[in-house]
């Protein structure tokens, strides 16, 4: 009898910020298909916010990436373990403790048109700790006055944090805009400003 392939989760907390980073991977080849921050709200536990982030993960890939989405879901959370090989759980933990490069080699991948997929991969060249402006990633793209798609591109990331949309600022200052939050993304930056040394 064959089984359709699945899909896994895993998790890591994010150091005194409450957050806690969440990676959705197919285990045949630890490719990352989603990926974003679960953020709780009104006090509840953070198992509810991983929940509820893994639920809008879920939604988002059936509408960008259906047969991605047809994947049953494990149901419970892949997390790292010492002499056991789990890229994506290992990343996560790895970068959740400090190595705020770890989530570079990961494979990731999602549906998204030339341009969209230019940013995406110019995105994970921005070096931790060092954002960029909306302007400077489409240079970066290659499509210089394609800033406003820059930002669209941003925004339309399924892959948050392995693909680190958030490590784009405005050129007016602050944080800006982030689908989980500015006090999410803030907490991004601070934690990889702390630790790129």
């Amino acid at each position: 009898m064959d089984f359709a392939p699945e899909l896994r989760w895993t998790a890591a907390a994010l150091p005194d910020t409450g957050l806690n980073l969440v990676a959705v991977y197919s285990p045949e080849d630890h490719t990352v298909r989603a990926s974003g921050v679960a953020v709780p709200e009104d006090g509840e536990p953070h198992a509810a916010a991983i929940g509820r982030l893994l639920l809008t993960l879920m939604d988002r890939l059936a509408v960008l990436d259906p047969p991605t989405a047809d994947r049953e879901m494990h149901p419970l959370p892949v997390e790292p373990r010492a002499g056991v090989a789990q890229p994506v759980a290992d990343a996560l933990g790895a970068y959740a403790a400090g190595d705020v490069a770890a989530l570079d080699a990961l494979a990731v991948t999602q549906p998204g048109t030339a341009f969209r997929q230019a940013a995406w991969a110019a995105l994970r060249g921005i070096t931790p700790g060092a954002p960029v402006s909306y302007t400077e990633l489409a240079q970066r793209a290659g499509s210089p006055r394609a800033v406003r798609a820059a930002g669209g591109a941003c925004a339309a990331n399924l892959v948050a944090v392995v693909v680190p949309c958030h490590r784009v600022v405005p050129t007016s200052g602050g944080v800006g805009q982030y689908l989980y939050g500015p006090a999410a993304k803030r907490a991004l930056l601070e934690h990889e400003a702390r630790h790129v040394a």
